[in-house]
C-alpha cells in the first residue's frame, strides 16, 4: 500500500517562535545549575522506603528529621567542599527545594537536630509560604549545609537532582505508590517511595553513600508519624 498523496506534498504553515532572554532568578538559577554541572561530579544511589505508615503530606519533614539526626554518626554529608578543604559543620541546617512562581529557591531550617519533627513540619510551612509570596530574606536562604528534595507528585517516582554546590549531597524523596512486596515470605501491598542520595564523588566513596542511604530508610521507616 501506498501512502501519498497524488497533488503533492502538503505545505506546512510558517514556523513562528518567540524569543525571551533570562533575567533576574531565573538567570541566577541557571548559572548557579551550569556551575554545579559542570563542577560537581554528583553521584546517586537509590534505595526505596517503606512509608505506609506515614502520612504522605508529613512526609517531608520526617525525612528531614531523619537526615538531621544522621549527621552526627556520618559527618560528610553535612558538608561544605571549599577549595581544597572538606568543612563538616556541627549542626545540620537543612535546604529544602521549593517551587514558587519566580523559581526553584532553597531556605533552610535551622539546627534540625534540637527540633521536633512537628516543629520541623511548621517550618517547612512558614518557609514555603514565605518563598511563594516572594518574602523571604537573605538570611533565611543562606547557610545551608545539605539538602532535601521533595518533587511529590510532580517528578514522577525518580531523579538525579544536582547539588546546591558547595554542600557534598542532597536528599531526594519522590511518588509514593502501593507496591507488592515481600513481608515475612507473604507478598503484600505497602505505600513505597524512591529514595536519591546524590553525593559528591570527589569527597565520598560510594560504600559509604550507600550506608548512608540504607541508613536513612531505616530511620524513615522507625520515625513516629505525625499527624497534618
Amino acid at each position: 500500500m501506498t501512502i501519498g498523496n497524488d497533488a503533492g506534498p502538503l505545505e506546512a504553515s510558517p514556523q513562528e517562535s518567540r524569543r525571551t532572554p533570562l533575567r533576574g532568578v531565573r538567570k541566577l538559577i541557571a548559572q548557579r545549575l551550569t556551575e554545579a554541572h559542570a563542577t560537581v561530579p554528583g553521584v546517586h544511589v537509590f534505595d526505596e522506603c517503606d512509608v505506609t505508615e506515614h502520612d504522605l503530606g508529613t512526609l517531608l519533614p520526617v525525612v528531614v528529621k531523619a537526615v538531621a539526626d544522621l549527621a552526627e554518626r556520618f559527618p560528610i554529608f553535612n558538608a561544605h567542599l571549599v577549595d581544597d578543604e572538606v568543612i563538616e559543620f556541627s549542626r545540620p541546617d537543612v535546604g529544602i527545594a521549593v517551587d514558587t512562581p519566580t523559581g526553584l529557591v532553597v531556605p533552610v531550617v535551622r539546627d534540625c537536630v534540637s527540633l521536633s519533627t512537628t516543629a520541623i513540619a511548621a517550618e517547612i510551612a512558614r518557609l514555603a509560604a514565605l518563598a511563594r509570596a516572594g518574602r523571604l530574606q537573605r538570611g533565611d536562604i543562606l547557610g545551608g549545609t545539605v539538602t532535601v528534595t521533595s518533587p511529590g507528585k510532580r517528578a514522577g517516582i525518580l531523579s538525579t537532582p544536582l547539588i546546591n554546590s558547595p554542600q557534598t549531597a542532597i536528599i531526594g524523596v519522590y511518588r509514593a505508590t502501593p507496591r507488592p512486596v515481600v513481608r515475612d515470605g507473604a507478598v503484600v501491598v505497602r505505600t513505597i517511595a524512591n529514595l536519591s542520595v546524590t553525593f559528591d564523588h570527589r569527597v565520598v566513596d560510594g560504600a559509604l553513600a550507600g550506608d548512608y542511604a540504607a541508613a536513612l530508610v531505616r530511620a524513615i521507616e522507625a520515625a513516629a508519624p505525625i499527624a497534618r
